[in-house]
């Protein structure tokens, strides 16, 4: 690897050719490129060694969504109300909050 001489002429020579401007563009696009290669790495590592494939991201966002719908449905059970009238509360308060965010803006 590098010792700290070495990282200090490179760091040295990117602040010359890329200039101060769009180092930190780069600095940013190496770093979703590095955070890319680790969820890869893991996968592979999950996939081949483990033998676990992991869901697709739709098959994650089906799960979530059923989960928020079965919280929702028990919340609204467990207050011992009518489906419209727990509807019309949730709306009102989702109203309520987006009026009290529009006011702070």
């Amino acid at each position: 690897m590098f010792g700290w001489g070495e990282l200090g002429i490179v760091i040295i020579l990117a602040i010359v050719l890329l200039g101060p401007e769009r180092l930190p563009e780069v600095f940013r696009t190496l770093g979703k490129v590095y955070y890319e290669y680790k969820k890869a790495k893991k996968r592979f590592e999950l996939e081949v060694l483990y033998g676990y494939k992991l869901p697709d991201k739709d098959v994650l966002d089906k799960l979530s969504q059923k989960r928020i719908d079965e919280i929702v449905k028990a919340e609204l059970e467990s207050e011992g109300k009518g489906w419209e009238e727990n509807v019309k509360k949730l709306l009102l308060d989702s109203d309520e909050k987006m009026g009290d965010k529009i006011e702070k803006d």
